[in-house]
């Protein structure tokens, strides 16, 4: 009997440590190690930054994300996504924030109620920070809403920006945009934030922890055409793991 646990305890030791740890970058099918990820990784950096220009107030930096394993017998098969993050070149406060408490709120909506952190919490908060003439924050609207309308139950859903009430009931008319809005939030965006560039998304946890930052919704690099992508509603791919997983 002993001898028969020894020889399955080493079966399965053997399993585990021979195990082989693969990768797919999502929609492809070529399996790879985690040397030639890492390697493309690298050389989409590279590009990134030899079309850069000194000028530029904002970079590309290229990562990757796992956003399913899949565990076999004999190899451990990582499913992953490209993080492409768009920051500011001006070294923004906001980014020193992520795993902190997000500085206290205490903005008003559009119907001049004060909304707390308190008020927040118990529930993941998906903050978005735009202004109405922001043309790649409004073009991201469409999507903001399908995800709104998505987890609504379960995430409370906030605008942030520095424009005026009637400002932005103005843009409200003409555009539809599903989350509760805070305005006149200048010195919270400059000050307490330290946020200078738009769009941005702040991803909470249900106490308040600040979880996620970017530089509005990832999405993939045209290399060919030097310049981000349209982005799609597959996008939204990643920013719902994020969500699912703080849901639980």
């Amino acid at each position: 009997m002993k001898k028969e646990f020894l020889t399955i305890a080493f079966f399965l030791f053997s399993i585990f440590i021979f195990s082989q740890e693969y990768y797919i970058i999502n929609g492809k099918k070529e399996i790879l190690t985690k040397f030639q990820l890492e390697e493309i990784i690298l050389k989409k950096n590279k590009i990134l930054k030899e079309n850069s220009s000194k000028d530029d107030t904002h970079i590309f930096s290229v990562k990757y994300k796992i956003i399913e394993t899949i565990r076999k017998s004999d190899s451990i098969i990582n499913k992953v996504r490209y993080d492409i993050k768009y920051e500011s070149t001006k070294n923004e406060k906001i980014y020193s924030l992520e795993n902190k408490k997000i500085p206290e709120l205490n903005l008003k909506n559009l119907k001049s109620k004060k909304v707390k952190l308190n008020d927040l919490k118990g529930k993941v908060t998906f903050i978005n920070l735009w202004f109405t003439n922001c043309f790649p924050c409004v073009n991201e609207i469409p999507l903001l809403n399908i995800l709104q309308k998505k987890y609504k139950k379960d995430v409370n859903f906030i605008a942030i920006t520095f424009d005026s009430k009637e400002k932005v009931e103005k843009f409200l008319t003409k555009k539809k945009f599903n989350f509760e809005h805070l305005i006149n939030a200048k010195n919270y965006l400059k000050k307490e934030l330290g946020n200078i560039s738009y769009p941005k998304i702040i991803i909470l946890d249900k106490d308040g922890i600040i979880n996620y930052i970017s530089g509005g919704i990832p999405s993939e690099y045209d290399y060919e055409k030097r310049k981000m992508k349209e982005k799609t509603e597959d996008d939204l791919v990643y920013l719902e793991k994020i969500i699912g997983k703080l849901i639980k």
